[in-house]
Order: C-alpha cells, then structure tokens, then sequence
C-alpha cells in the first residue's frame, strides 16, 4: 500500500500494518476510511481532485460510513475550502479552521537560575529600562493578538458548536500528555512545567450523508511519543474499525463502532455508524483519566512531604518548594475543571440541538443514532459525577493542604519558642544561685580610700 490517495482493503493484515505506520508518520496528511459490516477502505494523502471525485461518486451500500480525517488543515486550505462548501459551513468557520497555528508551543527548558523565587516566578515586567520589551515592538502586538489559535490558548475551557442544515460541528481543546523533559540538576528545575500538557484544538463533524470529518491543529515539532499520545484515541478507533484491530478481550479499551453494526437494519447502518464514529472520537477518556490520576498521585506525594515536617528536626531547614507546587497544581486542576465543564456543555448541546428559527422542509439536518445519543448521555453523567466532583474534591484538599502546611510549621515554631524560654528561665534562675557569690566578689573587689592602710 502506497500514500497516493488510492483506496486499499483496509481487513487485508499488510495494508493494516501499512496503515498504522501511516497514521504515526508526521508527514501523512490525511486519510479517508469507509467501512459497513462486511467490508472497509482505506486511502492516504488524498489531494484536492481525488476529495472531489470521492465526493462526487455513489455512496455504495457496503459501505455506508465515511471517515474523513485531516491533520494540519492549515497546511490543506484547498481541501479544507472544497469540504466546508460541499457540506455549507459558514464562511467564517471555514476560515477558522483553515487559520494558521502559531510558533510551536512544545516544551522549552526553563533557563538556569540562581534564586528558587526567579526559577518557579519569573517576572515579566515591562519596563524598557530593563530590557524586558523592546521599544521597536508595537504595542498592539503585545496585548490585542485576538487571532483564533491565540484564543483558545489563553482560554483553555474555549469551545463551539455550529449547526447547519448538513452537519453538526463541534470544536475544543483536547488536552494531551507529553512527556516530561527530567533533569538531575536543580538549578535547571522548573515547578511550572512539572505536569505540564500540551493544548490541540479539534473539530469533529457529523454530516447528514453518513459521514464524519475531523480536522486537528498541528502540533508542531514532536517527538513519537509525544505524537502517539496525542492521537492516541484517534488511532484506537482507526485500528479497531479493520477486523485486523479489533480484540474483545481488551474490554476497557473496546470501541465497537463497525462491529456492531449487524444488531441495526441494514437501511441504519450509516447512521448508526457515523453516529457511534462521532461519539468515539469525541470521548477521549484515556486523556481524561490519566489526568485526574496525575492529580491525585502529585497530591498524595505533596500531602507526605507535609506530614515529613511533623518529624523534621529544628535544625532543618523546611521545604519551600511545597507551597509552589501546590499553587501551580491548583491552576493546573482548575483550568482542568473548566474544560470538563466546557466538554458537559457540548454534551447537552449535542444531545438538544437547537431548532431552526424558520421551518424549512428542504433541510435535511444529521441524526443522531439513539445507541450514540445514550452514550452521550452516559458520557454527561460521568463527566459531572466522575470528574467534576474529583476536580472539585481536588481543589478543596489542595487549599486544606496549604493550611496543614502552616499549621503544621506554626507548630514547630511555637514548639521551638517554649524550649528557647525554658533554657532562658533555666539559665536565670542558675544566676539566682550565683548571685551571693558575684555580691561578695564585687564587695571585696572595690578601691575605698578610707579603709587603706597608711
């Protein structure tokens, strides 16, 4: 199998291996994926003629569902321009998508730093007196940057969902693990970066004809890894729609969207299939649980350096790196909340789209299986039962940490206090015995004229 647009049997086990070396290759542009219970397909790196014939042929009975995936679709504008006309999106959203990212936000070391103050708080101020902005910089492009990528990078919890009479178009950020850069030195140390993930905004779109598109921000320089993580849940879907992929023993990790297409009629199977489609890709749980894993394991790490102090002795110098990383995890989790709450939101919007204002009998709005539509249900209420309520609990043992923290160290002091004002009492009531002896020296000790001997 060759990346040249051309369609291969997806159940063959050569063109599954070849797809999944594709799939993990930065420079694969895009794949389409179409499939029904007996069979499926798969292209790569289709161009803009090849998505035109594609769309512009029959939609065979085989295979009802059609999976549309583009990766860097500021670097595929023709593609993109073609698709958001062929389904009618909005010119705006079109351009959108179509944006270009900015400078790569990989992970940089933190430069070394003398001072733990000026390693885990640096401050940016902006006096031109001390070099920290140029006065060649216009001041515009320091504060009213209001691009796109610009936007959803300062508010993390930013999402959106468009509706129109062929699609529904959902877009946020999906947050991502990467892997930490380590290092044994403690002038290179960096609290700010410890649990650090990377942001990649995504659009997931259902269309009316049974098919489904997702466009992903590209996330610049990566390392493998780092790039398996990130499409972590979207090649867990890509490989388990080939009968080569899919293992029912892997109970937790099963996404049955081709498999159980037989238990609906025939005639529903596109939509039953694009619908199941959608709701997979949008429900990256491995992302999800990981996180509020990391969070409670950092807090249970921080909580027994905490209690540690109960031990310390006072000739040890206390922890100072613990309230920092404490304040940097509680950004860290409630910046975490806001997206879980932003992912409930799309949820609701999802499950009651909103009417048109004019009724039209031409439109022809995409459906959303009842299977998919009781997994988004399921899905709300694990997102407020699950994650929202750890977030929550997470943030209150955070703030009660912090004041054990306190209390803790205000008791060693006070502790350390009373045994300096015993030792002091001690020593005072020494000098009282001492006293008839420092009289006697000092009377003795005394020039008087009048007693001289001539």
């Amino acid at each position: 199998m060759e990346r040249d647009g051309r369609f291969a049997d997806y159940d063959d086990a050569k063109v599954y291996e070849d797809s999944k070396r594709f799939s993990l290759d930065p420079s694969t542009s895009n794949f389409v994926v179409e499939f029904g219970f007996d069979s499926a397909q798969i292209a790569f790196n289709l161009d803009e003629n090849g998505f035109k014939d594609l769309l512009g042929s029959a939609r065979t009975d085989e295979r009802p569902v059609r999976w549309i995936n583009i990766w860097a679709p500021h670097r595929q504008k023709g593609i993109v321009q073609f698709l958001t006309e062929h389904y009618e999106f909005s010119p705006r959203l079109s351009a959108i998508i179509a944006t270009d990212p900015e400078a790569d936000e990989g992970i940089s070391p933190a430069p070394a730093r003398h001072h733990l103050t000026q390693r885990i708080f640096p401050h940016n101020k902006d006096d031109v007196e001390l070099g920290a902005v140029s006065m060649d910089v216009p001041r515009t492009s320091l504060h009213n940057d209001t691009s796109h990528y610009a936007i959803v990078k300062q508010m993390y919890q930013f999402h959106s969902i468009d509706v129109g009479q062929k699609f529904i178009c959902i877009a946020a950020n999906w947050m991502h693990e990467q892997e930490q850069k380590s290092s044994k030195s403690d002038r290179d140390f960096n609290i700010e970066e410890e649990g650090q993930q990377r942001r990649l905004y995504s659009w997931l779109v259902l269309c009316n004809d049974n098919t489904v598109i997702s466009f992903h921000e590209h996330p610049g320089s990566v390392g493998i890894e780092d790039l398996k993580s990130i499409r972590s849940n979207l090649l867990s879907v890509l490989y388990q729609i080939s009968k080569n992929g899919y293992d029912p023993a892997e109970v937790i990790s099963m996404q049955s969207v081709r498999q159980v297409l037989n238990k609906s009629p025939v005639d529903k199977w596109g939509e039953e299939g694009a619908s199941n489609l959608f709701y997979y890709l949008f429900d990256d749980w491995r992302a999800v649980y990981s996180t509020v894993g990391a969070f409670q394991k950092r807090l249970t790490l921080l909580q027994k350096q905490i209690f540690h102090n109960m031990t310390r002795k006072s000739v040890e110098s206390i922890d100072i790196e613990i309230i920092p990383k404490l304040h940097v995890l509680g950004t860290q989790i409630r910046r975490m909340h806001h997206v879980y709450e932003g992912y409930k939101n799309l949820v609701q919007r999802i499950l009651e789209p909103p009417k048109p204002s004019v009724p039209d009998d031409s439109r022809q709005d995409p459906v959303l299986a009842d299977s998919a539509r009781s997994r988004f249900e399921r899905l709300g209420d694990r997102l407020q039962l699950m994650i929202l309520s750890e977030t929550k609990e997470f943030l209150t043992e955070k703030d009660a940490l912090i004041s054990t923290y306190f209390n803790i160290n205000a008791q060693k002091d006070t502790e350390s206090t009373s045994r300096l004002t015993r030792a002091a009492t001690l020593l005072a009531k020494l000098s009282v015995l001492f006293l008839p002896v420092n009289l006697m020296t000092a009377y003795f000790s005394m020039q008087i004229t009048a007693v001289r001997p001539a």
